[in-house]
């Protein structure tokens, strides 16, 4: 497979300038994050806002983070409470409006709920700047009417090509005007935006492609490698043991959603019966998910699996997320091959380098995962997505434990993504580009 030749998106295409946004005292802008998983939440989206209100709050007087309150969260969050002296949330208590498959589309409750609640909170606060997490379309449509009524500058997060994703997963229950309505609703939005956050470079290839012409800053999801760190072979042996898992085998994990479609765990668990007895042997995987625990133990019962082979398990608070995977040996990525996963590369890959795993991930060929392991190829290994290749991939694995699994490689791991994907770093050069690129809009305007 030739390497990959794209233009990046890897640094600030403005000049160095000198911001008074950014001079200590005369920083008089406000920031309102519109997302639909809060800070606090398991979900990987509510970990990116986490990270993006922090970071807002070193180059913004304010910032309020408004989001739903309907999911499972990893702590306690109260009606309102606050990051730091800067950044203050506001959860929303909503937990369902319309159901499957209109809800994945457009949920006119939920939209409502947001509406509301964005205009009376941009009356309040009077933020110069509006930033939407997308998906759902719920949150980025809020942020559009609020910054036009409010006269905000809108910025988008986008996070995967979610269009493509509905369009391809509900095809069946729509029809091909309701998506063509979709498109056009978000082209709209997206070309009001001043600028655009891109998760990876083929989602801003794809929405240029769309003739959408605002600027985008590649801001990949990344890890906080202050969190997700490796850990020495004696401390791994105790971190193992208060989290029962087993000492004398390959440990492989997966932390994230279970209900998602386009994670085939359902590759995974078939995988894992093909294996023979001796292979079995030596190895040990663990599924850390927030949603579809009930679902997976079905399919794992059906499929005659034992829990000394394969666990399920509910989700853990970040930190002792952290602990369990710098004691485990693999991180599973098990993307689907469709065309609209071409742009995933998720938290979870970058997490688990953070804390030394090898990982083991498949996708659709030439996207986002392929580039990366075929540039960086120490990191782990990209495989077509199938129950066999898995098998394979984990048996072979398993046999190479002293070479794959070394504390040097373990470190050099977490530094690779230290140096090239800390969250926070990312998220706060994030925030003072954004400003740069208003500043210079503004300028050529005047």
């Amino acid at each position: 497979m030739p390497k990959h030749d794209k233009p990046k998106l890897r640094k600030s295409d403005v000049g160095d300038f000198n911001l008074p946004e950014l001079k200590e005292g005369t920083r008089g802008q406000t920031l309102l994050i519109i997302t639909e998983h809060p800070p606090k939440s398991y979900s990987p989206s509510g970990e990116r806002i986490l990270h993006a209100a922090l970071a807002g709050g070193s180059v913004f007087e304010s910032v309020t983070v408004l989001s739903l309150r309907g999911g499972k969260k990893r702590d306690s969050q109260g009606q309102s409470e606050r990051l730091d002296t800067r950044v203050s949330l506001k959860a929303i208590n909503f937990v369902r409006g319309m159901l499957y498959p209109l809800a994945n589309i457009l949920d006119p409750i939920k939209f409502l709920v947001f509406l509301l609640h964005g205009f009376t909170m941009s009356t309040r606060y009077k933020p110069q700047y509006i930033f939407a997490s997308v998906p759902p379309l719920e949150t980025g449509l809020t942020a559009w009417i609020v910054s036009k009524l409010k006269g905000s500058i809108l910025v988008i997060d986008l996070r995967d090509d979610w269009e493509s994703a509905e369009r391809a997963r509900l095809r069946r229950f729509f029809p091909r005007l309701i998506f063509n309505a979709l498109a056009r609703i978000t082209s709209r939005i997206y070309s009001s935006a001043t600028v655009i956050f891109v998760a990876t470079q083929t989602i801003a290839e794809t929405i240029r492609k769309r003739g959408i012409a605002a600027q985008f800053v590649l801001v990949p999801n990344g890890a906080d490698t202050s969190v997700f760190v490796p850990r020495s072979e004696s401390l791994r042996v105790k971190i193992r043991k208060k989290y029962n898992l087993p000492l004398d085998k390959v440990v492989a994990v997966y932390s994230g959603s279970g209900t998602i479609s386009y994670y085939r765990l359902d590759h995974i668990l078939a995988s894992v019966r093909s294996l023979s007895e001796e292979e079995k042997s030596r190895i040990h995987i663990v599924f850390y998910v927030y949603n579809g625990f009930e679902k997976l133990k079905q399919m794992q019962r059906k499929l005659g699996i034992g829990d000394n082979v394969l666990e399920i398990r509910t989700p853990l608070p970040r930190r002792c997320l952290a602990e369990v995977l710098s004691s485990c040996d693999v991180g599973l990525l098990p993307f689907d091959d469709d065309a609209y996963l071409l742009c995933a590369r998720s938290a979870k890959l970058y997490e688990y380098l953070s804390s030394g795993l090898y990982v083991i991930s498949s996708g659709p060929k030439g996207g986002e995962l392929d580039e990366f392991f075929w540039d960086n190829p120490t990191l782990g290994m990209f495989i077509h997505p199938s129950a066999k290749d898995f098998a394979v991939s984990m048996n072979s694995i398993s046999r190479k434990r002293e070479y794959s699994f070394s504390d040097a490689l373990r470190k050099s791991r977490h530094l690779f993504i230290r140096e090239n994907y800390d969250r926070k770093n990312t998220m706060e050069t994030a925030m003072k580009d954004l400003l740069k690129r208003v500043y210079l809009v503004r300028s050529l305007n005047c």
